[in-house]
């Protein structure tokens, strides 16, 4: 590749970590966590909906979802009624939900929140490594891929991941680059030659097990959730070997006007998880797959005047999988023990739902033990 070639391709590629030479040539079925994180800061007390405390009414009295929409979960706790797609798999015992999950003094800041939880980390200054790096950096082959631009909480030097638009796409763009032998001449040319040469392997092994997809058998939205979820469906049940998929969902930050916002959020959401969830138990794969919402904060439990939300601490965790224990998990945040800022306290430090899946359904090492685990799954 001379050095215009590369620099098309440098434009047009999207973020690659450095894959090894089989990354995906194992066929061997193993468990995927899928990740749909909800950006902006989602709304937990509209979402898992604490109806039988009167204080979440007189918090929120044009916002509060009416007590006889409320999809009732048992515990005083509801789900918003545009989730009503996904009430099977509560019914079934295949979803759970971790409610008041946070840290300790919650930052409100999008970028410094998304830091930390993507990290796993509150230090002042943010790791250079993503969660999951730092626990899949041991494991061979494919670690994840992102449908996006951001590796997130699989960012790091040692985690073979790949961030895509789609899967056409990224063949489309890999198809760019030719194969070449690395080499040691220089420290800078083995780099480029190394990652060249194993993005002309990517390709090609991603191309092998998507040139005739597995059918899915189940629509899916036209939403950008809807097609990134489609997207990751086809490569699991195609046979590509990636521990982890990544997908976001945009715009819950939502001061202001917030029903109408959230509601259609909500219901995409839905949408497009029963739709996920309906293809993997059709494609056989249902037992092998976890799926968990995360967002970088929630939002306050008293509307402000623009008829939305702020920032807030703690929120709620949805989990969706064949092998999840059904149910909710966690105390629910005491809205009559607000802080200055007129949030609650967290009851569920992040990292143990991150501990959690990473020893329990992962199968790797918990860094985060000292935060106990869940029975989960």
């Amino acid at each position: 590749m001379n050095r215009r070639a590369f620099l098309q391709w440098s434009a047009a590629a999207p973020l690659v970590g450095w894959l090894p030479q089989t990354a995906l040539a194992s066929s061997k079925q193993q468990r995927v966590l899928v990740l749909v994180k909800l950006s902006g800061g989602n709304d937990g007390f509209n979402t898992l909906i604490p109806h039988a405390d009167p204080l979440y009414y007189s918090l929120r009295p044009t916002l509060a979802i009416p007590r006889h929409q409320v999809i009732d979960t048992g515990q005083g706790m509801g789900v918003n009624p545009y989730l009503k797609t996904l009430k099977p798999w509560w019914d079934a015992g295949q979803m759970a939900w971790v409610q008041g999950v946070g840290y300790p003094h919650g930052d409100l800041s999008h970028f410094r929140s998304n830091d930390i939880w993507e990290t796993a980390s509150t230090a002042p200054s943010a790791p250079e490594q993503g969660w999951l790096a730092q626990t899949l950096a041991a494991r061979n082959g494919l670690h994840g891929i992102v449908m996006g631009e951001q590796l997130g909480p699989l960012l790091g030097k040692n985690c073979n991941a790949l961030a895509m638009q789609s899967p056409a796409v990224f063949l489309s763009q890999v198809g760019l680059v030719e194969d070449i032998a690395p080499t040691n001449v220089t420290p800078a040319l083995a780099h480029l030659t190394r990652t060249q040469h194993k993005l002309y392997a990517a390709g090609q092994q991603l191309e092998s097990k998507l040139r005739k997809p597995a059918a899915l058998g189940v629509p899916f939205s036209t939403s950008a959730l809807g097609r990134d979820l489609e997207s990751v469906a086809q490569m699991i049940l195609s046979g590509v070997n990636a521990s982890v998929y990544l997908v976001t969902q945009e715009g819950f930050d939502t001061h202001s006007n917030q029903v109408v916002a959230h509601s259609n959020l909500l219901h995409h959401l839905a949408g497009g998880l029963d739709s996920f969830a309906r293809a993997m138990q059709r494609g056989g794969r249902w037992n092998d797959v976890v799926l968990m919402t995360y967002s970088e904060f929630g939002r306050r439990p008293q509307e402000n005047r623009g008829k939305g939300t702020d920032h807030g601490t703690a929120s709620a965790q949805l989990l969706l999988g064949g092998r999840v224990r059904g149910g909710i998990y966690g105390d629910a945040p005491a809205l009559h023990e607000l802080d200055a800022n007129g949030n609650p306290q967290q009851t569920v430090d992040f990292r143990k739902v991150y501990g959690t899946l990473a020893q329990q359904w992962l199968g790797l090492q918990n860094p985060w033990g000292k935060f106990g685990t869940l029975p989960l799954v």
